[in-house]
């Protein structure tokens, strides 16, 4: 993405879609907005992984708080 190659220091991200429970949709909006915590797709997807479970979704909430804006 080009977007990635400017520095910003604040973001806002606006969507007129609702996520529709897709997990690559929801890392590249996370990685827009914090890419350094979200580098990479692969590792969201091992740490996370399809987050269909209530211990996956926990774990990203975890990390959800210490990013909130």
């Amino acid at each position: 993405m080009q977007f990635m190659f400017y520095f910003k220091e604040h973001r806002i991200l606006l969507t007129g879609t609702p996520l529709q429970n897709n997990v690559d949709e929801l890392f590249s909006l996370l990685n827009f907005l914090e890419p350094a915590q979200f580098p990479s797709q692969v590792a969201f997807l091992m740490e996370f992984g399809d987050l269909k479970t209530e211990a996956q979704v926990e774990k990203l909430k975890q990390v959800h708080s210490f990013c909130k804006i």
